[in-house]
């Protein structure tokens, strides 16, 4: 037994001795109480003295994401005041375009954003800029030569008043 096992057992040995005296025991009880000490604290350093390699679990395996989990983000999303859930799922998926485009230049507030461990609850508004952000750094470019890089200027595409985007 190691030193500080020995020191412990004379500790509970003493506050046996101690509450023996303390509680007016007979002999016969303080003699047991006394011994019970002297036993655990020689359990105590045996068992400090055993060398057990510890069970390491493997980790966990990363979620599925389901259509009911895909649905429940986007209603997260499209309300009025986005939920943490959203949010860290938002954050983690920044967090993984950054680093597949580490080059791609990015906004300000993507950056604030992803720049954080925990991040902040961004509102509703602040939080769909950043999806729109994210979706445009992860789709490819369009060919230089390609008609995806001219958009057709057809009449009835073009806002009329009464179907303009509110900004």
């Amino acid at each position: 037994m190691k030193r500080s096992a020995w020191a412990i057992t004379a500790v509970l040995v003493g506050l046996a001795v101690a509450a023996g005296w303390f509680f007016g025991l007979d002999s016969r009880h303080a003699v047991a109480l006394v011994g019970a000490a002297l036993a655990a604290g020689v359990a105590n350093g045996l068992l400090e003295a055993v060398d057990v390699r510890r069970v390491a679990l493997p980790p966990l395996p990363d979620p599925v994401l389901g259509l009911a989990d895909l649905q429940a983000l986007e209603f997260s999303l499209a309300s009025t005041d986005p939920g943490a859930r959203a949010v860290l799922e938002v954050h983690a998926l920044a967090e993984m375009v950054a680093a597949a485009r580490p080059h791609a230049p990015r906004s300000d507030a993507l950056v604030a954003f992803t720049a954080r461990s925990r991040p902040l609850a961004p509102t509703s508004r602040e939080l769909r800029s950043l999806v729109d952000e994210l979706e445009r750094l992860v789709r490819p470019a369009p060919a230089v030569g390609s008609s995806a890089a001219r958009p057709a200027m057809d009449p009835s595409a073009a806002p009329t008043a009464h179907h303009q985007e509110i900004p």
